[in-house]
Protein backbone atom coordinates (compact mmCIF):
# COMPACT_ATOMS: atom_id res chain seq x y z
CA UNK A 1 0.00 0.00 0.00
CA UNK A 2 1.26 3.40 -0.92
CA UNK A 3 2.07 5.69 2.07
CA UNK A 4 0.46 8.63 0.27
CA UNK A 5 -2.82 6.70 -0.02
CA UNK A 6 -2.56 5.55 3.61
CA UNK A 7 -1.91 9.10 4.86
CA UNK A 8 -4.77 10.42 2.73
CA UNK A 9 -7.19 7.83 4.17
CA UNK A 10 -6.14 8.56 7.76
CA UNK A 11 -6.38 12.30 7.10
CA UNK A 12 -9.91 11.93 5.71
CA UNK A 13 -10.96 9.71 8.61
CA UNK A 14 -9.63 12.15 11.24
CA UNK A 15 -11.23 15.04 9.40
CA UNK A 16 -14.61 13.32 9.17
CA UNK A 17 -14.50 12.26 12.82
CA UNK A 18 -13.47 15.77 13.85
CA UNK A 19 -16.37 17.38 11.99
CA UNK A 20 -18.82 14.73 13.31
CA UNK A 21 -17.85 15.74 16.86
CA UNK A 22 -17.42 19.47 16.30
CA UNK A 23 -20.66 20.43 14.53
CA UNK A 24 -23.22 18.65 16.78
CA UNK A 25 -21.27 19.73 19.87
CA UNK A 26 -21.34 23.36 18.75
CA UNK A 27 -25.10 23.17 18.11
CA UNK A 28 -25.64 21.55 21.52
CA UNK A 29 -23.55 24.30 23.13
CA UNK A 30 -25.77 26.95 21.53
CA UNK A 31 -28.91 25.18 22.75
CA UNK A 32 -27.60 24.72 26.27
CA UNK A 33 -26.44 28.35 26.41
CA UNK A 34 -29.96 29.41 25.43
CA UNK A 35 -31.41 27.10 28.13
CA UNK A 36 -29.08 28.59 30.74
CA UNK A 37 -29.76 32.16 29.68
CA UNK A 38 -33.51 31.67 29.75
CA UNK A 39 -33.40 29.80 33.08
CA UNK A 40 -31.23 32.44 34.72
CA UNK A 41 -33.20 35.17 32.93
CA UNK A 42 -30.27 37.26 31.79
CA UNK A 43 -32.73 39.35 29.81
CA UNK A 44 -34.42 41.01 32.78
CA UNK A 45 -35.21 41.22 36.47
CA UNK A 46 -36.87 38.24 38.18
CA UNK A 47 -39.62 38.41 40.77
CA UNK A 48 -40.72 35.66 43.14
CA UNK A 49 -44.13 34.94 44.61
CA UNK A 50 -45.89 32.15 46.42
CA UNK A 51 -48.23 30.08 44.28
CA UNK A 52 -50.55 27.17 44.84
CA UNK A 53 -50.80 24.02 42.74
CA UNK A 54 -54.41 23.91 41.53
CA UNK A 55 -54.26 20.89 39.25
CA UNK A 56 -52.24 18.70 36.92
CA UNK A 57 -52.07 18.52 33.16
CA UNK A 58 -51.82 14.91 31.92
CA UNK A 59 -49.70 14.05 28.86
CA UNK A 60 -48.10 11.09 27.21
CA UNK A 61 -44.42 11.05 26.26
CA UNK A 62 -42.31 8.76 24.16
CA UNK A 63 -42.68 7.03 20.81
CA UNK A 64 -45.88 5.46 19.53
CA UNK A 65 -44.64 2.03 20.61
CA UNK A 66 -43.35 3.10 24.05
CA UNK A 67 -45.65 5.70 25.50
CA UNK A 68 -45.38 6.84 29.10
CA UNK A 69 -47.72 8.85 31.28
CA UNK A 70 -46.46 12.24 32.49
CA UNK A 71 -47.85 15.24 34.39
CA UNK A 72 -47.21 18.96 34.66
CA UNK A 73 -48.31 21.06 37.62
CA UNK A 74 -50.82 23.87 37.05
CA UNK A 75 -50.04 26.76 39.42
CA UNK A 76 -51.96 29.89 40.35
CA UNK A 77 -50.26 32.95 41.87
CA UNK A 78 -50.71 36.68 42.37
CA UNK A 79 -48.20 38.84 40.47
CA UNK A 80 -46.69 42.00 41.94
CA UNK A 81 -49.17 44.10 39.91
CA UNK A 82 -52.11 42.37 41.66
CA UNK A 83 -53.21 40.13 38.78
CA UNK A 84 -54.01 36.49 39.53
CA UNK A 85 -52.31 34.32 36.92
CA UNK A 86 -52.35 30.61 36.19
CA UNK A 87 -49.66 28.70 34.30
CA UNK A 88 -48.65 25.16 33.48
CA UNK A 89 -45.11 24.37 34.60
CA UNK A 90 -42.71 23.85 31.69
CA UNK A 91 -41.16 20.69 33.14
CA UNK A 92 -42.99 17.46 32.30
CA UNK A 93 -42.45 14.74 34.89
CA UNK A 94 -43.05 11.07 34.20
CA UNK A 95 -45.56 9.05 36.20
CA UNK A 96 -46.73 11.90 38.45
CA UNK A 97 -46.22 15.56 39.12
CA UNK A 98 -43.75 16.42 41.86
CA UNK A 99 -46.18 18.75 43.60
CA UNK A 100 -49.54 17.74 45.07
CA UNK A 101 -52.72 19.73 44.41
CA UNK A 102 -53.00 22.39 47.11
CA UNK A 103 -49.25 22.50 47.78
CA UNK A 104 -47.59 25.93 48.03
CA UNK A 105 -44.65 26.48 45.67
CA UNK A 106 -42.24 29.32 44.94
CA UNK A 107 -42.93 30.91 41.58
CA UNK A 108 -40.32 32.85 39.55
CA UNK A 109 -41.31 35.20 36.77
CA UNK A 110 -39.85 38.10 34.78
CA UNK A 111 -41.13 41.43 36.13
CA UNK A 112 -42.00 42.57 32.60
CA UNK A 113 -43.78 39.28 31.69
CA UNK A 114 -45.52 37.50 34.62
CA UNK A 115 -47.22 35.13 32.17
CA UNK A 116 -43.78 33.47 31.63
CA UNK A 117 -43.73 32.13 35.18
CA UNK A 118 -42.28 28.81 36.29
CA UNK A 119 -41.94 26.87 39.50
CA UNK A 120 -38.63 27.83 41.14
CA UNK A 121 -37.38 24.23 41.34
CA UNK A 122 -38.00 23.79 37.59
CA UNK A 123 -35.59 26.65 36.89
CA UNK A 124 -32.94 24.97 39.03
CA UNK A 125 -33.42 21.73 37.10
CA UNK A 126 -33.04 23.53 33.76
CA UNK A 127 -29.86 25.28 34.99
CA UNK A 128 -28.40 21.92 36.05
CA UNK A 129 -29.26 20.24 32.73
CA UNK A 130 -28.02 23.24 30.73
CA UNK A 131 -24.71 23.27 32.64
CA UNK A 132 -24.12 19.55 32.08
CA UNK A 133 -24.95 19.88 28.37
CA UNK A 134 -22.65 22.88 28.03
CA UNK A 135 -19.80 21.00 29.74
CA UNK A 136 -20.12 17.91 27.53
CA UNK A 137 -20.55 19.94 24.35
CA UNK A 138 -17.40 21.90 25.23
CA UNK A 139 -15.49 18.63 25.60
CA UNK A 140 -16.92 17.40 22.27
CA UNK A 141 -15.90 20.61 20.51
CA UNK A 142 -12.39 20.42 21.97
CA UNK A 143 -11.93 16.80 20.85
CA UNK A 144 -13.34 17.58 17.39
CA UNK A 145 -11.02 20.57 17.03
CA UNK A 146 -8.03 18.46 18.14
CA UNK A 147 -8.88 15.74 15.62
CA UNK A 148 -8.98 18.33 12.86
CA UNK A 149 -5.66 19.84 14.00
CA UNK A 150 -3.89 16.48 14.47
CA UNK A 151 -4.65 15.15 11.01
CA UNK A 152 -1.49 14.08 9.24
CA UNK A 153 -0.30 16.72 6.79
CA UNK A 154 -1.00 15.86 3.16
CA UNK A 155 1.98 14.51 1.32
CA UNK A 156 3.32 17.17 -1.02
CA UNK A 157 3.81 16.11 -4.60
CA UNK A 158 7.41 17.09 -5.32
CA UNK A 159 9.15 16.01 -8.45
CA UNK A 160 12.86 15.58 -8.71
CA UNK A 161 14.23 17.25 -11.86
Amino acid sequence: MNTTTSTSTVRRFFGLLGWILLVPSALTALGSAWLLASSLNFSGEMQTAQGRVVGHHDSFVGTSTRRGFAQQSIVEFVASDGRTLRFTDSVLRQLQAVHEVGETVTVRYPVNDPSSAEIGSSGVLKVFIGSILLLFSGVGMAIGWLLLRLRPKPASATSVA
